[in-house]
């Protein structure tokens, strides 16, 4: 539980959505919060949490006569969801640019470079958002940055099952991401719009080439 995870809702919550992409949760399975504690050692507190987690990121639904029941991810919404990301988050990431600090892109860097050395998707995904956190740190608490976020938050199991598919996707976004922490460095802001526009555009395109993919079995998984 803790080499990719730091706590126990992150376990819980890594290992629900990993289930839900690989297939063992097929959309429209009822999930029991007290037969999931018990697969999984843990009290109901943090299954309950990360019920709460896979609603916002949109694996799960809430039924009042059914409970929570799993949801099918669709390319309509992945299309959607980055649309408006190529929208807003070029235009964030611009005006981060700008301010920040030597210790946010020393800080991200840190974390970039555990993002080159880690199989683990689990772990790649947190990282991910650690890495992006300290590139846009200066910009952090602004309604921009909160509606980036909020995007972020559903485009999350989308960029997860792109990695479940699709094992080379890590090696492409670690160049990616290196190319925009050299362009903050720079302080080129119009390169920092260019990167991460092109960098969400092939996010885009290489998960919506694995939504409808054949997802592995619940034997296989």
């Amino acid at each position: 539980m803790s080499q990719p995870f730091r706590t126990i809702q992150q376990y819980v919550l890594g290992t629900l959505r990993a289930e839900i992409l690989n297939g063992v949760y097929p959309p429209n399975t009822r999930l029991r919060q007290e037969e999931i504690a018990k697969r999984l050692s843990v009290s109901t507190t943090p299954v309950r949490e990360a019920f709460r987690d896979l609603r916002a990121e949109g694996l799960v639904s809430i039924d009042p006569n059914k409970g929570v029941v799993t949801r099918a991810l669709t390319a309509a919404d992945v299309s959607e969801i980055y649309e408006l990301r190529m929208v807003l988050e070029p235009m964030l990431s611009q005006r981060a640019c700008t301010h920040a600090t030597d210790g946010d892109l020393a800080s991200a860097e840190k974390v970039h470079d555990e993002m080159c050395a880690t199989l683990s998707s689990e772990r790649w995904a947190i990282l991910n958002e650690e890495f992006h956190k300290h590139l846009m740190a200066s910009a952090a608490g602004t309604r921009l940055s909160e509606l980036v976020e909020g995007l972020s938050l559903v485009a999350r199991p989308y960029v997860s099952l792109s990695m479940h598919v699709k094992s080379d996707i890590l090696d492409s976004n670690n160049r990616e991401h290196a190319d925009l922490l050299d362009a903050y460095r720079a302080r080129d802001m119009r390169a920092v719009h260019e990167q991460t526009y092109a960098h969400l555009e092939n996010t885009r395109d290489a998960i919506i080439a694995c939504v409808g993919q054949a997802l592995p079995s619940p034997a296989a998984a």
